[in-house]
């Protein structure tokens, strides 16, 4: 294949016209010149990028025949482009005859694809894919495989996400533990499609998984002789496995098909009916074909549950805002109107704005444009919020009764418009009123909805308070469900951390409860761990109350995105429970009649306090805050 070299001087080395200066690209019978938004130029002949692409086409036409279109210099017609002249560059290496260039970064390769989708390159973008599936592997570390991921949605890549998607749930479980500090690399909404496409997958291969079994497995597994059969008539071992991938995705993986033949040949070692050991390279490879067909035809029919976010709406604006008619005042001398985003009008006095607000005192104070709408010889304002909103809003700002809004997550929109307009006493009405009852608290998994709109909305007090509710509930993907598109990265990364600063404040303070020494020290001496004959100093606390905090210990360390962060609120009922099966025991008993209440509030306010007061990766003027930040 012959091949065209780039250029920084013409053709018959002669110094290029000033205007040709940035040449980057420049092809044997260019008559049509393209100028990238860095200002690189590629001489090009036009027929080829016209062949190419139609929406290229398109605009070449309408640059030619404007006629203000001329280059003194260079005498060919020049089209610009938005594109930066390295994607170009590399964009028309796999148009013409030279050498396909592919970008040095992940970010480039993809904006490249995009390019190529959005220009209409259908030849040009199988090029591209084909060459990037020779030059580069999908990534297998969960960091840079959710950044490819996150670049293909970003770009409406869908070929690229499926792909990596795929490869992220055949590698990685899906949890948020697995994904803790990567979590910040794609904003939730990308991840929620994510979390919808595991799930899908998840329920198609349980259901042809269970018929591989019944069918397949049977007949690829013959002639095997073992002590444990399913119902299926093949090991349950191997059935167990199977089963098992349905669950995990990532578990489809010949290691751990070893692993699990490994794990029954040890137990059933001295059973000489069992063969599993003695099982045929061929019969595995033959068992391992037939499941990878099974395992990649799930993956195939699940495609339609990923979609791409570029498609979709702002999940922010799905909200339920319902159309408020515009307050009344017993005045008519307003001067303003404020027009809502669902058009409805209020008439308002400039001054009360004035008052309220900086930002609108501000904007009043400027000179009317003299094309600006007014009605009844009042100027417009157009504002961005509802008219419930609106309406919530501007009955703060006059002595009638308030209209708060009638759920959580409208306040914190009402408290956010009252911070971008720089209403801070209004703001600190409305934080009144909700403490007073005006408008209900978060329940249950709502608290993760309030962080996430605290947290893209800059409103610090309610980010913080809702982090500090989310601690009652789980946190998994299931949990957060549809709220998970409301998360920016950087969010659900922080409150992952908090959480897990917050769970290693608990297991350190029950630590000193756990041993026989300190706070515990009172239960020392019960029978049925030191009998009379035992010493004292071999210090052993009862087996019902040592059993109790260790299960909690160890319940903080490993479940603490699976279960509540909330033994503060039940580890006296849960002492309650235990110390009444632990029997008839005088002494236990006594030490509870004497010492037990002030032995539980003890705990219980220890691992509240802990719980509070957890601090941040940066501090707060109070001392402490409830997560970390993100740099403004």
């Amino acid at each position: 294949m012959s091949t065209t070299p780039l250029v920084t001087a013409s053709p018959t080395d002669q110094p290029l016209p000033p205007s040709l200066a940035n040449l980057i690209f420049d092809h044997p019978g260019a008559d049509i010149i393209l100028r990238s938004q860095d200002s690189s130029l590629l001489r090009v002949p036009k027929i080829y990028i016209v062949n190419s692409s139609p929406i290229l086409g398109d605009l070449i036409r309408r640059t030619l025949d404007s006629p203000s279109n001329a280059n003194a210099d260079a005498s060919l017609p020049v089209v610009q482009l938005p594109e930066s002249g390295e994607i170009l560059h590399c964009l028309f290496t796999f148009i013409f005859s030279v050498t396909p260039l592919l970008p040095s970064t992940p970010e480039d390769i993809m904006e490249l694809l995009f390019v190529a989708q959005k220009y209409q390159m259908g030849t040009a973008l199988t090029h591209i894919r084909g060459s990037i599936a020779q030059q580069n592997s999908l990534p297998t570390r969960i960091g840079p495989a959710l950044h490819i991921y996150a670049l293909a949605q970003k770009y409406g890549l869908r070929p690229e996400a499926l792909r990596t998607a795929r490869a992220i749930l055949l590698k990685h479980s899906m949890t948020i533990e697995d994904f803790d500090n990567k979590l910040d690399i794609m904003l939730g909404v990308s991840l929620h499609e994510l979390w919808k496409y595991h799930e899908r997958v998840r329920v198609i291969l349980e259901s042809d998984l269970t018929e591989f079994t019944a069918s397949c497995a049977r007949g690829t597994i013959t002639g095997l002789c073992c002590t444990e059969l399913s119902s299926s008539q093949i090991p349950s071992w191997l059935d167990q496995y199977i089963q098992s991938i349905g669950k995990n995705p990532n578990l489809f993986d010949p290691a751990e098909l070893n692993i699990a033949m490994v794990r029954h040949t040890k137990v059933k070692a001295n059973e000489n009916n069992c063969k599993c050991g003695s099982i045929s390279s061929r019969t595995i490879r033959d068992f391992w074909e037939a499941l990878t067909s099974v395992v990649y035809g799930s993956f195939e029919k699940a495609e339609s549950a990923l979609s791409l976010v570029r498609d979709q709406e702002d999940p922010q604006a799905q909200i339920n805002w319902t159309t408020f008619p515009p307050v009344t005042f017993d005045v008519s001398d307003t001067n303003l109107i404020i027009r809502s985003s669902d058009l409805v009008d209020f008439r308002v006095h400039k001054s009360v704005l004035a008052i309220a607000s900086p930002f609108f005192k501000d904007l009043l104070s400027l000179p009317q444009p003299s094309d600006s709408e007014s009605v009844d010889g009042l100027p417009v304002v157009q504002l961005p919020e509802s008219s419930e909103l609106l309406n919530s809003l501007i009955s703060i700002l006059y002595p009638i009764r308030t209209e708060m809004p009638t759920s959580y997550e409208k306040v914190l929109y009402l408290l956010a418009a009252c911070q971008k307009y720089e209403m801070a006493s209004v703001q600190s009405s409305i934080r009144a009123a909700v403490i007073l009852g005006a408008s209900p608290m978060p329940k249950g998994d709502e608290a993760f909805r309030a962080y996430a709109i605290a947290s893209a909305k800059d409103i610090i007090p309610e980010m913080e308070n809702a982090a500090r509710l989310t601690l009652d509930h789980p946190m998994t993907f299931e949990l957060l469900g549809e709220g998970l598109r409301l998360f920016e990265g950087w969010a659900l990364r922080d409150l992952v951390n908090f959480r897990m600063r917050c769970r290693d404040n608990l297991v350190t303070c029950l630590d000193p409860f756990t041993k026989p020494l300190g706070p515990s020290s009172i239960w020392v001496g019960c029978p049925e761990v030191m009998p009379a004959k035992t010493s004292r100093q071999n210090r052993v606390l009862p087996k019902w109350l040592s059993q109790l905090l260790s299960r909690n210990h160890n319940d903080l360390k490993h479940q603490n995105f699976t279960h509540p962060l909330d033994i503060h609120s039940r580890i006296r009922r849960e002492y309650v429970t235990a110390l009444q099966n632990h029997g008839n025991c005088t002494f236990c008993m006594g030490v509870h009649i004497k010492n037990g209440s002030t032995f539980c509030a003890e705990l219980e306010n220890k691992l509240a306090r802990v719980r509070d007061k957890v601090r941040g990766d940066r501090g707060s003027p109070s001392g402490s805050t409830y997560i970390s930040l993100r740099n403004r």
